[in-house]
């Protein structure tokens, strides 16, 4: 079994990446779970991989640095029901240091057998070519010292969503990543592209037992006080309508939502949302870097009843991303015809990060 350890931050398309490579995967008759992990407890990733029929499991509540062994029972029960070849452990978005708090003490405790541990960060195209140019990145400063973080300590880089540039600006990136440590694995992927997973997914078929890990020097002040100047919030909606209108209600929910956070100009990290109606499911993001608002439409047929979930990573506070939704529920609830029902409300800024373990100097 090879367990891969996905890292980047929030909005950079490691759940997409990983959906994709498991589906590919499993048509090639080999066995695969997913590990999705969240602050949070009422996961999207964890339904969109659902969606798929992918084997998945959950380490919520915490990071998996911080809930370790919450990690080890899941990959352990994976590894006894469904004996994958695979398992993708997707951390949460806001975190580093995975080498040490995660990698590390695999590859040390781990009681079943693990053929190679890969370590693969994701970044975002487009905030890596900001970075490039010396362009303040939208985040606070400790919390792009945490994406910063991330880049440092990757061992297989991803660089996601490199569609969106253009030939000039990803010559442009590649000139900039060349300058990069060189004992780096760098891809440039578009993870919506069949050609462009399978060249992350043999790598990571390539990677054999590391005896050595290099880990990051890490301010652990500076990395806490960057997650918390995120917000996070979890919620689910029932949205019903005698007219039949919950679709094109629900769309109108997401982008009234969405336009308010960025009218007062509150970087996203992401915002997810899972719409499921009696006949079909579907999944749209929206993030900072990338303005998607037009083409993030709900297709689904009209229904008059919806689940809607949510998963909202902003730079504010929970209070006020709250109060951004709560105003927003309400306006469509004041509609006669249109009812919001309002479940598993959810808000609250990271705590301070204390992983469980720490091994800084790994041998094996």
């Amino acid at each position: 079994m090879k367990i891969h350890i996905i890292s980047g931050f929030l909005g950079s398309g490691k759940t997409t990446a990983i959906r994709n490579s498991a589906k590919l995967l499993i048509s090639q008759k080999q066995s695969v779970g997913v590990i999705t992990n969240d602050q949070g407890k009422y996961l999207v990733d964890s339904q969109f991989m659902d969606m798929a029929g992918i084997p998945n499991s959950e380490v919520t509540g915490g990071c998996f640095c911080c809930n370790y062994n919450a990690l080890d029972e899941q990959i352990n029960s994976l590894y006894n029901i469904f004996k994958p070849s695979h398992i993708f452990a997707e951390s949460v978005g806001s975190c580093t240091d995975l080498i040490a708090t995660v990698v590390n003490p695999l590859t040390r405790y781990a009681h079943y057998h693990i053929e190679a541990i890969t370590y693969s960060v994701f970044v975002d195209a487009n905030m890596l070519l900001q970075f490039a140019r010396d362009i303040q990145l939208p985040f606070n400063d400790d919390t792009n010292y945490i994406w910063q973080k991330q880049l440092e300590e990757s061992e297989i880089l991803v660089v996601n969503k490199c569609d969106l540039l253009s030939e000039k600006e990803l010559m442009e990136l590649k000139r900039f990543t060349a300058k990069l440590e060189s004992y780096k694995i760098i891809l440039y992927q578009n993870s919506l592209n069949t050609e462009s997973i399978e060249k992350w997914i043999n790598v990571l078929q390539t990677q054999s037992v590391k005896t050595k890990r290099e880990t990051i020097q890490l301010d652990y002040t500076k990395y806490g006080a960057g997650e918390a100047h995120l917000a996070w919030l979890d919620e689910e909606v029932v949205i019903e309508s005698d007219d039949e209108i919950t679709v094109n209600t629900a769309n109108n929910i997401i982008h009234s939502i969405i336009l308010k956070v960025r009218e007062l100009n509150l970087p996203i990290g992401h915002v997810k949302f899972m719409i499921k109606t009696p006949d079909g499911s579907q999944k749209i993001s929206f993030t900072t870097i990338t303005d998607n608002t037009t083409e993030n439409r709900i297709r689904l047929h009209e229904a008059s009843s919806l689940h809607l979930a949510m998963n909202a990573r902003v730079q504010t506070t929970p209070e006020k991303l709250r109060l951004i939704v709560a105003d927003t529920i309400s306006e469509f609830n004041s509609q006669s015809n249109i009812r919001v029902i309002e479940q598993n409300i959810s808000y609250f800024t990271p705590g301070f990060p204390n992983p469980t373990h720490r091994l800084t100097d790994q041998a094996k």
